[in-house]
């Protein structure tokens, strides 16, 4: 069975990283949540996606210029009354749940990675005894690599798109370097990943191999069916429809 991960909590059915859309796709039966973090100038973390406020909240500017309350003051577009959540509200909603936590780890506005993120982050999550179901992700290998540092046994993804392959030198060296990452799993943009499937497939494995982000009904049907570990939607009901409807067909001669 091919995983469903709600992208940002499924951003086309609610705001984005809103603590509603995390509430409501506990009920949509995916296997996994995906969501993002950045940290304040105080050191709190926050979900949010972009590093700056404008697309999705009533403020402007870098999320890491504020601090955490700042930011927790901050309202989301879209949302009625909701700010944007810390990641503690954000795993409280999901701490009795069996989900896949899929957390991306965010640089900030100026693309640099945020002075101890990956250590806040690992602390939240073994203090929830969260150690099997989250999965740490993040664009950039050498964060993945602090993280192995940092906690060897952690779960890591790393996610790659066209921009990111060409600055690791084209798709090919790229798998090989993320493949060099024992137990990484890499979620490819569904377009490159169209493209490059037999190789990746021949350098990973299904079972370390996603596509992001499937959307379409017919896009969602058709990465149910490859040999991939997991697929990232924005529209988690329709892939998990989708996915009953696969399973319930009769095999093929």
């Amino acid at each position: 069975m091919v995983f469903i991960a709600g992208h940002r909590g499924g951003r086309n059915l609610w705001p984005e990283n809103s603590l509603t859309g995390f509430r409501n796709l506990c009920r949509e039966g995916v296997d996994a949540v995906e969501f993002d973090v950045h940290q304040s100038t105080d050191g709190g973390l926050v979900v949010i996606h972009d590093p700056l406020l404008d697309r999705t909240t009533f403020e402007t500017g870098p999320v890491g210029a504020r601090s955490l309350r700042q930011l927790t003051a901050t309202r989301l577009r879209d949302a009625g009354d909701e700010c944007i959540p810390t990641l503690d509200e954000v795993l409280d909603v999901y701490s009795e749940t069996t989900l896949e936590l899929h957390i991306e780890i965010k640089t900030d506005a100026l693309g640099n990675p945020y002075s101890g993120l990956e250590a806040r982050l690992i602390d939240h999550i073994k203090r929830r005894g969260l150690e099997r179901r989250a999965v740490i992700t993040c664009f950039v290998p050498g964060v993945i690599e602090t993280i192995r540092r940092l906690w060897p046994e952690a779960r890591v993804l790393v996610s790659l798109d066209r921009r990111s392959a060409e600055m690791m030198g084209g798709i090919e060296p790229a798998l090989a370097q993320l493949a060099a990452i024992p137990g990484c799993i890499v979620a490819v943009e569904k377009s490159l990943l169209g493209l490059a499937l037999p190789l990746a497939l021949e350098m990973l494995g299904s079972e370390r191999l996603g596509a992001w982000v499937t959307n379409e009904p017919e896009d969602i049907a058709y990465w149910l069916a490859q040999p991939v570990r997991q697929i990232t939607t924005d529209r988690p009901d329709l892939a998990v429809s989708i996915r009953r409807r696969l399973e319930t067909m009769p095999a093929r001669p």
